[in-house]
């Protein structure tokens, strides 16, 4: 009879994992998207370094990728590792929650309505780490649950084999790790042969670190993009450790504290739809009476990482919670099973629950997530480059706006005469160094052919007009000098209000800001600007840009949430501006009209309208700066 059970619970996993493929598949990102995602593909493609922790078993199997799919363009191929590691996590899922004694279909349910949870879903169809994080977290409870339960020296060691690999992923693997560990603690004191076992253990656990000697090999090879410049011992450890992100990692005050819980409990009822949440406290009880020790596992895991995302000072957190709502989705199984019990009846109750916790998500959140068609970030990339000169030098505003880039001039080629300086990371480094002395930005230019100097001056007191923007403008002066200039900042995001940057300064004593397609370039003073060849300019810009369709776009859990819309936006009704100074007031009003509509959030369209309005009834105003820097 057990083996007729197993069979069945095999069959079932084997169901949602290949379902579960095949809707992320389906879903797949074709190319590079927002997020970390075109800095991972980009690291990836060239046979570098991942940002820290460096992820040495994703960059493996990304490299595997590219080698075994002959397909797609590189992102693509790199989001079928993501993919297929979030819908075997689904799996596990469903396997967790039987070993749990979760009813079969209950625990089906549950896993299900995981999959097409917001977050889960969206994270899986590009790429991402979280995906692989998941399941080989999922893969630790599992089998350290079964070894409490069957005693099979086995299943500790696949645990431990899971937890090891996790570390050589995601550090935050231990925040499972030390509870599953506690679960299993009682059956390990008891088992025969102790000594043995533990060596097995020792020897495994030793798996997962070894993979981080791949970074030291690939960042000897001298790749474009090495983050941390990982070339030895020292450097590997600071690497690994993500010393570079600790400062980001601290007790919050209490102001803090309740600011980062609401956007918690924003993520909860966003992964869990039509209260679906409110079974939780049912699911908890329920297994709290069927097995206290399971119970406090969960919640020993769901408080570690909420407490460490509590802690953590970051913009896309959303991705540290899904082991959370791993665990969540282990208690609606149970929940389900108690409100099918007391509250449906048998013949319908099943169904009625399929559709409230899966088939309604899956619904609500298919437009969002189905990336298939948004090639849009990789096009914003293009057009930013498309807007540069020939050998020009674009100046790009921090990770979400070098990423994509990075991605279309180093993956897809785009524009590889165009040199792009990151502002935020250029002065970040400088700022940084004594934390991350790699300075591997600075590697990565100087193999892009600008010679930044690496020897910093010791003293702060000197580092900090460097750090202020100096040796940004050095590199534009000194090190690329004569090269065309062209900036990506928009006005909303450049500088705080009632401040002035030393790079804003610097450039309108030197130059006219003018705007072409969606960059603003720098024009020498002593070349005056013909308005009439500048809107010319721009309309050959602009007839080869398509705006994005975006109606259906998700990004209030990405880093930036507006910046691809306020851009676009934003260079709209520089563009109009332009027409306004000529005196066509008609073309004008349609393109600031066309911005409004486009995005009708960005108020800098609506006042243009208002503005060039007034100015019909009454004298024009003198024109005002919309140069968007």
């Amino acid at each position: 009879m057990r083996k007729i059970e197993i069979s069945r619970d095999a069959a079932v996993a084997l169901g949602l994992g290949a379902g579960f493929g095949a809707l992320y598949l389906r879903s797949l990102c074709p190319t590079v998207y927002y997020g970390d995602s075109g800095e991972i593909a980009t690291a990836i493609h060239v046979g570098g370094v991942i940002h820290p922790p460096g992820y040495p078993l994703f960059g493996l199997l990304g490299r595997l990728a590219l080698a075994a799919i002959p397909w797609g363009e590189p992102a693509f191929r790199i989001g079928c590792v993501v993919a297929l590691a979030a819908a075997a996590a689904v799996a596990v899922l469903f396997r967790l929650a039987r070993e749990l004694g979760a009813a079969r279909w209950a625990a089906a349910i549950a896993a299900a309505g995981y999959g097409v949870s917001y977050t889960y879903w969206s994270q899986s169809v590009r790429v991402e780490v979280y995906s692989l994080h998941v399941l080989l977290a999922g893969l630790l409870l599992w089998f350290a649950a079964r070894y409490r339960r069957q005693g099979r020296p086995r299943d500790l060691l696949l645990a431990a084999l899971a937890g090891s690999l996790g570390l050589a992923h995601h550090l935050t693997i231990v925040l499972v790790g030390i509870p599953a560990a506690v679960l299993s603690a009682h059956r390990f004191w008891r088992a025969p042969r102790r000594g043995r076992l533990l060596a097995g253990l020792l020897a495994v656990l030793a798996i997962g670190p070894l993979f981080y000697l791949l970074l030291v090999v690939w960042a000897r090879s001298e790749p474009l993009l090495a983050w941390g410049n990982p070339v030895d011992l020292p450097s590997l450890w600071n690497h690994a450790t993500a010393k570079l992100y600790q400062s980001s990692v601290g007790i919050p005050t209490p102001w803090q504290a309740v600011l980062r819980l609401a956007t918690a409990g924003r993520l909860l009822g966003d992964n869990f739809h039509f209260l679906a949440w409110a079974l939780l406290p049912l699911g908890a009880i329920r297994l709290w009476r069927r097995d206290r020790a399971i119970a406090a596992t969960l919640f020993a895991i769901g408080l570690l990482v909420t407490g460490y995302n509590l802690c953590y000072r970051i913009g896309d957190i959303a991705g540290y919670y899904l082991v959370v709502w791993f665990v969540g989705a282990l208690l609606i199984a149970h929940a389900a099973e108690a409100v099918r019990a007391r509250w449906l009846r048998p013949t319908w109750g099943i169904a009625a629950l399929a559709i409230y916790l899966v088939a309604l998500p899956l619904v609500r959140n298919w437009p969002a997530c189905d990336l298939s068609g948004a090639p849009w970030v990789r096009e914003f990339a293009r057009h930013k480059l498309e807007g540069v000169p020939p050998h020009g030098v674009l100046i790009v505003q921090g990770d979400h706006d070098a990423f994509p880039i990075w991605y279309a001039q180093h993956v897809l080629q785009i524009r590889t005469d165009v040199i792009t300086l990151d502002r935020v990371a250029i002065n970040g480094s400088i700022r940084r160094a004594a934390i991350e002395p790699s300075l591997w930005y600075f590697r990565y230019l100087r193999r892009r052919g600008v010679p930044v100097p690496l020897d910093l001056p010791a003293d702060r007191q000197e580092r900090i007009p460097l750090m202020r923007d100096g040796l940004l403008i050095r590199i534009l002066t000194d090190l690329l000098p004569g090269r065309p200039i062209a900036t990506t900042f928009l006005a909303t995001g450049l500088q705080r209000p009632g401040t002035r940057l030393p790079l804003v300064a610097w450039a309108e004593q030197r130059f006219e800001l003018v705007p072409v397609g969606i960059v603003v370039r720098f024009v020498p003073k002593q070349a005056p600007t013909d308005l009439a060849q500048l809107i010319a300019e721009n309309e050959a810009a602009w007839a080869r840009i398509t705006l994005p369709r975006l109606e259906r776009a998700r990004t209030d859990q990405e880093l930036d949430p507006g910046y691809v819309r306020n851009h676009y936006a934003c260079m709209l009704v520089n563009f109009g501006h332009l027409y306004e100074l000529a005196g066509d007031w008609a073309r004008a009003e349609t393109i600031y009209r066309r911005a409004a509509t486009w995005n009708p959030d960005f108020e800098p369209a609506a006042a243009a309208l208002a503005q060039l309005h007034a100015a019909r009834a009454a004298q024009p105003p003198a024109p005002t700066d919309r140069s968007g820097i």
